[in-house]
């Protein structure tokens, strides 16, 4: 297992951790429903599932 040589302080570490910063998630808004969701992904509204604006598939109730 890899030992630091020298030990680092908490500044060191946080400085290093605090250069990440979260991304931004592009949204874009349905056409039908006109909800924001994430691009390349399905939207469920009332067991149903849309695509581009378009119905991808149905749920039935079994």
């Amino acid at each position: 297992m890899a030992h630091p040589k020298n030990r680092k302080s908490k500044s060191k570490t946080r400085k290093r951790r605090n250069s990440k910063k979260l991304e931004i998630i592009n949204l874009y808004k349905d056409k039908l429903s006109k909800q924001f969701h994430v691009y390349h992904r399905g939207l469920l509204i009332d067991k149903t599932i849309y695509y581009k604006g378009r119905v991808f598939k149905r749920k039935t109730i079994s």
